[in-house]
């Protein structure tokens, strides 16, 4: 039976002499260890599956040996891999030495993955791959082969600041998307952790009745959603492998009641013909993190799964604080009310109400590290929003803003605009300097098929819906828009 979910249990707080988020997945639910917790299915055949029991037995089997082998508190963990049962098994097992996680993209090349673990003073690196091939000449170090993972002693004597060490309980350092430039280590602890799962899940209400379809990256998305799915026993279906057709056949098995994905994962569900509209049909809620979910897509999928999409507004810093909860056509591409858990603040609104998102509540993150910067009681999210019936709709970023003769444009919103024309797949609209004008608004465009953009008509379809200041001054046809590791545009 669950706890009441509107205030923390005192259990989740202190147990024993610390607080450990895998502490309160092993004791929470102990009813339901035999459910599956995560499968991996590859076309109709189930390749690998793991129960409750299962995993907790071997995330304290490794537990163990890596702290044999010397993982401490406050070490930092490279983890280093695709999304896999093994993933799951080593960052609980990481976490439960004490040890911080430092969640890498396994897309990162050699280059930028050693640049890292220099950078933030990794002690060891746990590898999907032998490194060897990839000529990692600098990481020098023995090998274990644990969990069918590679581990890397990167540096046995490295030292950390004395603000780092007297942090307690310390889990996790995560980098921001870097959109605008380089990213930054987002420090989070456990107890962080466990009040902004506590808090995310008043609105995502998840059960030990819910299959999960997972389609993200655990390497962006695991605090929130995957430590929350395992801390209340709902079983996680990885997604990923040759998507979407290769949904088709476990999804038809396990039927999804949860999805957790992009507007990008979500288009190509609405728009590929092989994927029936029954397919879905057990789904409760389906969540859009990542990006900015637009009214084509959800009017896309709406019409073909019979499913609105509830667009969360997820912050590396701050949590879950918004989950949309209401579809009319205005409302649509709102983020949502503010949950419970957090404060907001609309900083130097202007004559429309659109100003600076401020934000503070549970589970914030403690510190930025290298260079290291303690947060602020209100975090600025960089954000510009505003409220409508205490719904609130995210304008852009304001490092995006682009300035044209004292007029403000936000990029996102005439994206959103050329992306509801027709043929067109991906679009970056950006600022290009101008000695009278200040700044002028530019469009990239990719085309969804071959073929040359009618740039008259495409004026034409947004003159019906922007202030002609807000359309681009050029249209440039690409073959494709430069992305970060998390499928945000680089706007830089």
């Amino acid at each position: 039976m669950k706890s009441d979910k509107n205030h923390i249990n005192k259990n989740e707080v202190n147990k024993k002499s610390r607080v450990n988020i895998v502490d309160l997945i092993k004791e929470e639910n102990p009813e339901k260890r035999e459910n599956l917790a995560v499968s991996r299915h590859v076309k109709d055949e189930l390749k690998d599956s793991i129960t409750y029991a299962q995993l907790l037995k071997e995330v304290d089997k490794q537990s163990q040996v890596l702290t044999k082998i010397g993982f401490k508190s406050h070490d930092r963990i490279a983890l280093f891999c695709d999304d896999s049962i093994e993933y799951v098994i080593m960052a609980l097992a990481v976490l439960d030495t004490g040890a911080v996680i430092v969640p890498l993209s396994p897309s990162l090349a050699s280059s930028e993955l050693e640049s890292l673990c220099q950078r933030i003073k990794i002690k060891y690196l746990l590898s999907q791959k032998d490194t060897d091939t990839l000529h990692f000449n600098k990481l020098h170090g023995g090998r274990l082969f644990i969990n069918k993972l590679y581990l890397y002693e990167i540096d046995k004597n490295v030292k950390y600041s004395d603000l780092y060490l007297k942090v307690s309980c310390p889990a996790f350092i995560r980098f921001s998307s870097g959109t605008t430039g380089e990213s930054k280590g987002v420090l989070l602890t456990h107890q962080a952790i466990i009040e902004r799962t506590s808090a995310a899940d008043i609105m995502l209400n998840i059960s030990s009745d819910d299959t999960i379809g997972w389609f993200l990256s655990m390497s962006f998305h695991f605090v929130v959603s995957i430590l929350l799915f395992l801390r209340r026993r709902a079983h996680i279906v990885l997604a990923q492998e040759n998507f979407p057709t290769g949904i088709i056949d476990p999804f038809k098995t396990i039927k999804p009641t949860f999805l957790y994905a992009s507007p990008f994962h979500y288009n190509l569900l609405a728009s590929h013909d092989n994927i029936p509209a029954d397919l879905l049909s057990d789904v409760r809620m389906a969540v859009v993190t990542a990006v900015s979910l637009n009214k084509l897509t959800e009017q896309q999928f709406f019409n073909k799964f019979n499913i609105h999409l509830s667009q969360a507004y997820g912050i590396i810093e701050v949590g879950l604080p918004f989950i949309n909860d209401r579809f009319d056509k205005e409302f649509i591409c709102s983020v949502g009310k503010l949950l419970p858990s957090y404060d907001l603040k609309i900083r130097e609104p202007d004559d429309k109400g659109a100003g600076k998102i401020l934000l503070r509540g549970k589970g914030m993150y403690y510190a930025y590290t290298s260079p290291w910067k303690k947060r602020d009681q209100w975090f600025d999210t960089g954000d510009i929003g505003y409220l409508k019936d205490s719904y609130l709709f995210i304008s852009g970023r304001s490092k995006n803003l682009i300035n044209f003769a004292g007029m403000k444009i936000f990029p996102e919103e005439v994206e959103e605009v050329i992306l509801s024309f027709d043929n067109i797949k991906e679009v970056r609209v950006f600022a290009e300097q101008h000695d009278i004008y200040g700044q002028l608004p530019i469009a990239q465009v990719v085309l969804s098929k071959s073929g040359s953009l009618d740039i008259f008509k495409l004026k034409k379809h947004c003159l019906k819906q922007l202030d002609s200041y807000k359309i681009p001054k050029e249209f440039i046809q690409v073959k494709y828009i430069e992305k970060t590791d998390s499928q945000k545009i680089k706007r830089v």
